[in-house]
């Protein structure tokens, strides 16, 4: 089912993490370093992991 809560936030936070990893190995490469989008994508990733969890039931 495509529009299950729970694939639905699976995928939410499959995205946060490969758009963070993205952003890591960017920040890598350069020496100036935009560490507050670091972390606004480090907050994005705890907030994708903790409405995954809630939806599968890990309180």
């Amino acid at each position: 089912m495509a529009n299950d809560p729970k694939d639905h936030k699976f995928n939410e936070h499959v995205k946060a993490i490969e758009e963070h990893k993205s952003l890591l190995e960017k920040l890598h490469l350069e020496n100036d370093a935009d560490l507050a989008k670091a972390k606004n994508s480090l907050e994005n990733l705890a907030i994708t992991l903790e409405e995954y969890l809630k939806v599968i039931g890990v309180p």
